[in-house]
């Protein structure tokens, strides 16, 4: 029988109390940590379980955990749930805002230092944070004495380094995604339907109990697709695209397990292969190799950056997405549209530039990486790789099958 694994109780005590050592590194009196219906979903780091809400987190007393509607709370009562120790007891039920400023009316904190995780963002599509202006307005009019302090990418930064119970979670998100690349790979072929090939890839993630973060799956099918999104159907309906001799498809498989995420980038060649997609693949696996090469303690995540864009520079191509990010979160990412001016489609209302990573951190033993790197030359991309773990001497691949571009008939 497969083993599921599961943080043990005591993971909760670590967390806690490296979240207040955080706490009184950064001088403050209490942290809001909110998740809502973000991509990070940073409540559950606290709280180990997701209600859509925010964490309110003391120096000295237990957190309240508030969500939004009573559902998010009720499936505690089910008896198939009576053995689940949940990490927080209270949870309170009620508009965000309101929530808040009670909780710290309660403390007695509406005149203390208070840092917020939220306001600011570098995932995917927050990177202007996720915090709603009616709710915040709320609660900066109803808490004027008190200081709030944006520490947001600090407070992502402290959850980057993993023990190993954690990292079991990792691996085990990784090796779905694994077995969901290899599962791509013997179905792909000419005349499947995108449609298909989607579904087979969630079925097998949600069959180990996986689930998958925003944006889910992204597809691209077609030797000259140079776009990377989720597939049109999947919003605006009809048919799903076929798959043709010739085409590439490919596909990044965000795969979540106990609140950990991995992610690869698979991609399949159909017969006959354009020689530009063999030369891009050599590209992206040097890219790889830099990076493996690279990932090491000590040096700086800028440095990983770096390293793995050289390869890509040297043959004159450029990117589309970063060639490496971090996972869990997903907050500190590399760079962005390297040689910009030769994406395509260009004109007097698309402006392209290249986007520097924001920040930079040490690379420590535990850090869990996303690997994609992807080299582009007009419409054409190709993009491989998969989760990276800093060891203590050098780099823990997770995956393997989605390391290299595959060629099929």
């Amino acid at each position: 029988m497969k083993e599921y694994p599961v943080l043990p109780f005591a993971a909760r005590e670590l967390r806690w109390q490296r979240t207040r050592a955080f706490m009184r590194d950064k001088e403050l009196d209490c942290l809001l940590v909110f998740g809502l219906k973000g991509r990070e979903r940073y409540e559950g780091y606290l709280a180990n379980e997701v209600l859509d809400g925010v964490v309110v987190f003391f120096a000295d007393r237990d957190p309240i955990h508030l969500t939004w509607t009573h559902h998010r709370y009720t499936r505690r009562l089910a008896e198939n749930m009576r053995e689940v120790r949940f990490w927080i007891d209270d949870v309170r039920v009620g508009p965000f805002g309101r929530g808040v400023v009670q909780a710290l009316t309660e403390e007695g904190l509406t005149s203390s230092r208070v840092g917020v995780v939220g306001l600011t963002g570098s995932s995917a599509g927050e990177m202007e944070g996720l915090i709603t202006y009616m709710m915040w307005d709320y609660v900066l009019k109803n808490l004027p004495q008190a200081e709030f302090a944006d520490v947001s990418l600090d407070f992502a930064q402290t959850m980057l380094p993993k023990t190993p119970q954690e990292l079991e979670l990792v691996r085990f998100a990784a090796q779905a995604a694994e077995e969901a690349c290899q599962t791509m790979l013997e179905i792909t072929r000419p005349g499947i339907r995108e449609a298909e090939i989607y579904a087979a890839v969630v079925e097998v993630l949600h069959r180990n109990s996986c689930a998958t973060t925003y944006p889910h799956i992204i597809m691209s099918v077609g030797a000259d697709d140079p776009g990377w999104a989720p597939p049109y159907w999947t919003y605006a309906g009809g048919p799903s695209r076929t798959v043709r001799p010739g085409d590439l498809v490919q596909a990044e498989i965000m795969s979540c397990y106990g609140g950990f995420e991995a992610q690869v980038q698979m991609s399949v060649a159909i017969e006959p292969v354009p020689s530009v997609l063999h030369k891009l693949h050599d590209v992206a696996r040097g890219c790889y190799d830099a990076g493996l090469q690279a990932l090491r303690p000590g040096a700086t995540f800028l440095d990983l950056a770096r390293a793995m864009s050289e390869p890509l520079l040297a043959a004159g191509h450029y990117n589309m997405t970063p060639l490496v990010h971090s996972l869990a979160p997903a907050a500190f990412a590399g760079h962005i549209a390297l040689n910009p001016g030769q994406i395509p489609g260009q004109d007097t209302r698309r402006v392209f530039r290249t986007i520097e990573p924001i920040t930079d951190l040490e690379l420590v033993p535990g850090m869990a990486f996303a690997f994609e790197p992807n080299a582009c030359t007009g419409q054409h991309r190709v993009n491989i790789g998969g989760t990276v773990v800093v060891g203590e001497s050098g780099p823990e691949e997770f995956n393997a099958v989605p390391c290299r571009m595959h060629v099929v008939p």
